[in-house]
């Protein structure tokens, strides 16, 4: 039994023969949640196993929980009331205390259902709300802003939505410190949402709050949401659900936001077919902005075509937060409203607007059939800001599945694939540190729609599919970029490509596949070091470019480190060479291991043949390209199969290393591109 019932049988003895003393005062939380003159009360008493006291009025009965009253105090003096108004739930009841003087508060109490209605422009009331009910709710319109504290209430609604804020009015909830909280809807509710509020809405306090949603969402706003402090767990069982929905924007500043995803995708009639409608964590119809706070969220194999968090707007991603997600969800093919065969694939981030990162720390992992990590429709702007540089880990692990299939010849088939980091548009990384993994057929790691520019920061992209790839331009000016594709082209453009700075290390597949590849497209290069490894490389457009490079057949091989010398022993170059398996199992044949594609108006360069076959544990026909500001005209020596130890290593690239090892072979530079 807590302090205050010893205080309360005191009181009982005591109480009439109180003389000085003309008024008592019972508080919660420091606010007066009863006061009333002695002379008006007659006695009050323990009930209900000592769980409520009943205090007996001249003209009235108060019934108040023994839990909601900290302390009892008998004055000469009185105090003001407070503006709080206090429900307390007991099982199937819930007790009021009013401390607001005005006539004009309208409230109802049904069983553990309250409903309050203020329309009289009264402003800054606070409802706090505790106790424990299983089948009880909340209500409220006000045309004024409120606060709605939350101090330790566990509420279960079984037909009707738990907390319901109906007017459009500034709202703050507070989960108050230390408390813990657990509101609960039912799959026969009659509305969408654990806690639906109207209103513009802003979460404070440093207590914990779980939301369990069996009917839709778990937190629903038809305007902004705003999360500063708080704890939020919340479990969506619904399918299609949400576990935070705003009509409007969603603002993540603090707190801790943890969220299971567990329903799965619903596919609606409509026209000729269906309308998709997924089972998202954090979904905003406008933007989403995160500058704090830490996100976890959790979407498993049941969950089809599940969204971690999404926006019909732009998410912008700055400060410090840390956001983890990991999704285990598969996509599928439908038949859309046209009739037509269409496909749907989870995405740990997508945005139908642009993505603009600054800061944090995020981590995704997207392991089902054609899952995504990070899916842009706009444009993507990775960078950092003066205090602060964004740390992005991606791996998108699952396999592709066929979306439509073609028959005959010419026809194609078409396949919704993994991706790590997809913008349908333009895609500028000016910093930061950015990490992509893929390792099934189709999962490239940076992709862009339009076109790819990079300016800074360190990439590091392990891919199965292309590395880096664009439909329109790649221009590289800075920045450091280790790009390894074990199955296809490690830097690959539809059209041009440009490089003018940076460290760029490009390691592809044996042929047909090669670290640079444009096609027959300009491939211009005026600055920046670049080391290519691959069974061919698009060859460097010479009437363009300002720096020299060169291209040499047949001597490096898989799992080799290699040292480029001037002719005076000075190292350009001391990288290790990762293995790779070719995907071909043989080397060039006679007479065809000497093509590089050409770009330009150069004419096709096929040199003379390369040696037979390499087949595996070969040289497997691969072909070393490198540009660097201090290569000139000259002879320059390439070793291979020695070692190298100490200095400085970034993904094999070595800096004031030593290199052991007497195999090499030579190359002479006389023009802008050389190859041989």
């Amino acid at each position: 039994m807590k302090k205050i019932s010893i205080l309360l049988v005191i009181s009982l003895f005591s109480f009439l023969g109180i003389k000085a003393q003309d008024t008592v005062l019972m508080y919660h939380n420091g606010s007066v949640i009863y006061q009333n003159d002695v002379t008006n009360v007659s006695n009050f008493k323990m009930t209900d196993n000592t769980s409520n006291l009943l205090i007996n009025e001249q003209e009235n009965n108060v019934t108040l929980p023994i839990n909601s009253i900290d302390s009892i105090v008998f004055s000469n003096q009185g105090a003001s009331y407070s503006n709080i108004i206090y429900v307390t739930y007991s099982d199937d009841t819930a007790y009021i205390v009013n401390n607001v003087q005005s006539e004009d508060i309208e409230i109802t109490v049904s069983g553990a259902d309250v409903s309050i209605l203020t329309n009289t422009g009264l402003t800054n009331i606070e409802y706090y709300l505790s106790g424990t009910s299983s089948n009880g709710s909340f209500y409220l319109e006000s045309d004024k802003k409120f606060k709605l504290s939350l101090g330790g209430l566990e509420l279960t609604s079984l037909s009707i939505i738990p907390i319901r804020l109906k007017k459009n009015k500034t709202t703050t909830i507070n989960v108050v410190d230390g408390t813990t909280n657990v509101l609960t809807d039912n799959s026969a509710s009659d509305g969408k949402a654990v806690i639906n509020t109207k209103g513009e809405t802003t979460f404070i306090g440093t207590g914990t709050l779980t939301c369990i949603a069996n009917k839709k969402n778990g937190i629903s706003s038809d305007n902004t949401l705003t999360f500063e402090e708080p704890t939020v767990n919340i479990t969506i069982n619904a399918d299609e659900g949400k576990g935070i929905k705003s009509d409007d924007c969603i603002n993540v500043t603090g707190g801790n936001i943890n969220i299971e995803a567990l329903g799965t995708v619903v596919l609606e009639q409509a026209g000729s077919g269906y309308d998709p409608s997924y089972c998202s964590a954090i979904g905003a119809d406008s933007n989403i902005t995160i500058s704090g706070g830490s996100i976890i969220i959790e979407i498993p194999s049941s969950n089809h075509g599940g969204r971690g968090i999404k926006a019909d707007g732009d998410i912008i991603i700055t400060g410090t937060p840390v956001i983890n997600i990991t999704s285990a969800s598969d996509g599928a093919t439908y038949t859309d409203s046209t009739g037509t065969t269409d496909s749907y694939t989870s995405s740990c981030i997508k945005a139908d607007g642009n993505l603009v990162i600054t800061g944090g720390d995020i981590t995704i992992a997207a392991s089902g059939l054609g899952g995504k990590g990070i899916n842009i429709d706009g444009t993507i702007i990775i960078m950092e800001s003066e205090e602060t540089t964004p740390n992005i880990n991606v791996s998108a692990t699952g396999e592709h599945f066929v979306e439509t299939q073609g028959y005959g010849w010419g026809s194609e088939t078409d396949y919704a694939q993994p991706k790590g980091i997809k913008s349908k548009s333009n895609f500028y990384i000016f910093g930061g540190n950015i990490n992509v993994y893929t390792e099934n057929d189709g999962g490239e790691g940076l992709e862009s729609k339009d076109t790819m520019f990079i300016s800074g920061g360190e990439i590091v992209l392990n891919t199965y599919d292309d590395a880096i790839n664009a439909a329109n331009h790649i221009e590289i000016t800075g920045g450091k970029i280790y790009a390894h594709a074990t199955g296809n082209d490690a830097i690959d453009c539809n059209s041009t490509m440009t490089i003018s700075g940076g460290l760029i290390i490009a390691i592809g597949q044996t042929a047909p596949e090669g670290g640079f590849d444009c096609d027959q497209n300009q491939f211009k290069i005026t600055g920046g070091t670049l080391i290519g490894i691959g069974g061919e490389h698009s060859t460097p457009t010479s009437s363009v470019c300002t720096q020299r490079v060169f291209m040499k057949r047949n001597t490096v091989s898989s799992g080799q480190a290699i040292n480029i010398t001037d002719n005076s022993g000075n190292s350009l170059c001391m990288f290790q060479i990762p293995t790779i398996t070719s995907n071909q199992g043989q080397g060039g044949g006679p007479g065809g291991g000497g093509f590089f594609k050409s770009q330009g108006n150069d004419s096709p360069n096929y040199g003379p043949g390369g040696p037979g076959g390499g087949g595996p544990g070969g040289n497997n026909g691969l072909v070393l390209l490198f540009s660097s500001p201090n290569l000139s005209t000259g002879t320059y020596k390439i070793y291979n199969g020695g070692s190298i130890e100490g200095g400085t290593e970034w993904n094999g690239y070595y800096e004031n290393a030593t290199y052991t090892g007497t195999n090499y072979s030579s190359i002479t530079i006389s023009s802008m591109v050389t190859s041989n």
